[in-house]
């Protein structure tokens, strides 16, 4: 293999070559004709497209495995004794279509997963790591505070999968990371508390401006300050709307809502009727619970506000079981995977399983009128630096009137 990529960049350089050579001439030699630039313009583009013909082949070359190669770590995987362990901010309900399936494609990988806080996954491995402790072979967690600080300290093992030529830009968070799933947060309700629920996050400010009584205590969201789920999907809704997403807040904040880390916990919360309803609740949560709920679960995307979370995934550099890890991020990445964690409540976002997911992500971009319409937060440098962190919780608990 590496001979074959040292031939493909000496052909690139003499490719380049011919091109300079064909420049010049075009240059230094008789005053050209309309002919002659015609065919200098034909040579020198056969020449481009050719080299990035070349340098195609060389990618994938580089970053696909031959099956060998990819046989190779089915095999290791089965030397694997410790199973594969997984920290995730996932339920059991989210993962069981998927471990179906894995499972019958990898009978021999026993599968532990977990289901943490957005931070909890991180720090629970760093802490076993640093004590030579089992720890998570792969992590999926949507913070993205979090996954900088991980990538940045080198724990992320950089594995390019078997998938990636199918996995769209959004899908493709950094080196070694993808996401899992791309999901909206969603609004959520009591059906028999509130028949008729706000359609817009501006629909809601008029309802509690309208009638600030009704509200007091009584809507729920997720904790900016104590969990970095919330405080991702605050930071790029208050970016994307400025002050008027601010303002929003503000309102919120003046009938003192309930703040949790937990999608379940808001979803319990507004079935008790301790609350009448959710802002920007994870869809993952609100998915498995809403046949049970007897049609007291209401819920709808949020169309002048639709965060779209990535929800990011990887294999960790002191992973116990890597080659099990690696076949598990393969297949929630292949079109099975992606379908089987739609019927889990995530939202697909493969192109090619548009028409067969359950859930995808471009059902939620046409419910809300187009992807432009849509606040996507992911992984940015500028939410891992500290003191930009500290600045916006003290804004966000201000505007919402909670004490630090």
């Amino acid at each position: 293999m590496t001979h074959f990529i040292c031939l493909m960049e000496k052909t690139m350089k003499r490719l380049a070559l011919l091109m300079l050579i064909t420049l010049l001439a075009a240059a230094c030699g008789p005053a050209a004709t309309p002919e002659t630039v015609v065919e200098t313009i034909v040579q020198t583009q056969t020449v481009i497209q050719t080299q990035e013909v070349v340098k195609e082949v060389v990618k994938e070359v580089m970053v696909t495995p031959t099956p060998g190669a990819y046989d190779a770590i089915i095999e290791a995987s089965k030397t694997e004794k410790d199973g594969l362990l997984i920290y995730s901010i996932m339920g059991e309900r989210n993962w069981a279509p998927v471990l179906e399936g894995f499972k019958a494609r990898y009978p021999w990988i026993e599968v532990t997963t977990t289901d943490l806080g957005a931070y909890e996954v991180f720090e629970r491995y760093y802490t076993e790591a640093a004590g030579n402790a089992r720890t998570g072979d792969m992590i999926i967690t949507a913070a993205p505070d979090g996954w900088i600080n991980f990538a940045s300290k080198g724990e992320v093992l950089p594995y390019v999968s078997v998938e990636d030529a199918n996995i769209p830009d959004i899908g493709k968070v950094s080196d070694g990371i993808y996401a899992v799933s791309t999901d909206p947060m969603v609004f959520i309700w009591n059906t028999s508390l509130m028949p008729t629920p706000p359609t817009t996050m501006a629909e809601l400010v008029s309802l509690i401006q309208a009638n600030p009584g009704a509200f007091a205590n009584k809507i729920v969201t997720y904790d900016a300050a104590g969990e970095g789920f919330g405080y991702g999907l605050n930071w790029y809704y208050t970016a994307a709307k400025g002050d008027a997403g601010w303002a929003t807040l503000e309102a919120i904040g003046a009938i003192k809502p309930t703040i949790l880390t937990s999608g379940g916990r808001m979803i319990d919360s507004v079935l008790a009727g301790e609350s009448v309803l959710g802002y920007f609740v994870s869809n993952i949560t609100v998915q498995p619970r809403i046949a049970s709920s007897g049609g007291l679960l209401g819920w709808a995307y949020v169309p002048d506000a639709q965060v779209v979370v990535v929800r990011g995934m990887a294999v960790t550099q002191k992973a116990a079981s890597p080659n099990s890890a690696k076949l598990m991020l393969d297949y929630i990445l292949s079109d099975e995977g992606q379908i089987a964690f739609a019927l889990g409540g995530l939202t697909a976002y493969r192109p090619d399983v548009a028409a067969r997911s359950r859930l995808h992500l471009n059902q939620v971009i046409e419910a809300v009128g187009g992807e432009e319409n849509l606040i996507i937060s992911r992984p940015s440098a500028e939410l891992a630096d500290q003191a930009k962190h500290d600045e916006f919780i003290t804004r966000w608990q201000a505007a919402l009137q909670i004490q630090p």
